[in-house]
């Protein structure tokens, strides 16, 4: 048990988290409902769900002790055809198993835990027969533990949108200038799957803001190498206190009509807030 898990009420490892949290929670359960039920009217084909980073299940908020659903309890809320869940470390991946069998035993059938780094197991990913269209949720805790050729693996000839949580804040910005450094920089490319940011820096340093919008660019301009359509207006900025960003939620899907339903779940955020729709 790591310093950031503690066990839940039901005896098992819950994910210690800040109130953003719910926040980024909140984002994916929207997003998921309206695919589900969007979608299957739409496709003719079979629905699934991936998440490279799943947890165990269960997240605490730290200031309030409030127990919630993890993306994957969230994720079966919903109608997939199949689930497939990425969990590296032995007792969140325990704890996950228990809790998807209590929670969604009719759903076993469809669901496949896969008990490894999914940088080094993402050929498990399996989709149902085509035509078929998935999403996944892609929410490291960090930059280190994602590979960019890992999405582009899961993602060469199908079609998956993507819910991306990209550490600026927490990951890029707090440790920028180590990144700079030749020899540091190697966990910010390997996140980035290129370094063409990183030589301009290097050759033009610039302002902390500056850099982050190029290094941002970049990543988003990689997407669209995939054959996405992402959209530096689709990112959702996710805060701590006193508003210090910790990360961006970022999408990014092949069809026009993924990104409508991105823009219309986030006409309305978390804490009521209105904004005005895109398409």
């Amino acid at each position: 048990m790591t310093p950031s898990e503690s066990l839940g009420t039901d005896g098992l490892i819950v994910r210690d988290s800040g109130p953003w949290a719910e926040e980024k929670l909140y984002y994916l359960d929207h997003y998921l409902s309206i695919f589900s039920v969007g979608m299957k009217k739409k496709w003719p084909g079979k629905l699934y769900y991936i998440d490279l980073f799943a947890g165990p299940g269960k997240c605490r908020i730290r200031d309030t002790n409030k127990e919630i659903d993890g993306s994957p309890l969230i994720a079966l809320k919903y109608d997939f055809e199949k689930y497939f869940f990425f969990e590296a470390d032995p007792e969140c991946f325990d704890a996950l198993c228990k809790r998807i069998e209590k929670r969604a035993p009719d759903k076993l059938q469809k669901t496949v835990i896969i008990p490894g780094d999914c940088n080094q197991e993402i050929d498990e990913v399996n989709p149902p027969s085509p035509p078929n269209l998935g999403v996944a949720f892609i929410d490291p805790t960090g930059l280190s533990p994602l590979s960019f050729d890992t999405i582009r693996k899961m993602t060469r000839s199908r079609k998956i949108d993507l819910i991306i949580n990209f550490h600026e804040g927490m990951g890029i910005r707090m440790n920028l200038h180590q990144y700079l450094q030749k020899e540091d920089q190697s966990a910010l490319t390997t996140f980035l799957g290129s370094e063409r940011s990183i030589r301009k820096l290097q050759e033009t340093p610039s302002s902390i803001d500056q850099a982050c919008r190029e290094i941002a660019n970049e990543y988003l301009e990689n997407l669209r190498h995939l054959g996405y359509l992402a959209f530096d207006n689709d990112k959702i900025p996710v805060n701590a206190d006193r508003n210090t960003l910790l990360y961006y939620l970022l999408f990014a899907s092949k069809h026009l009509q993924g990104t409508r339903f991105w823009r219309n779940i986030t006409v309305i955020g978390p804490h009521g807030q209105r904004k005005l729709p895109g398409l």
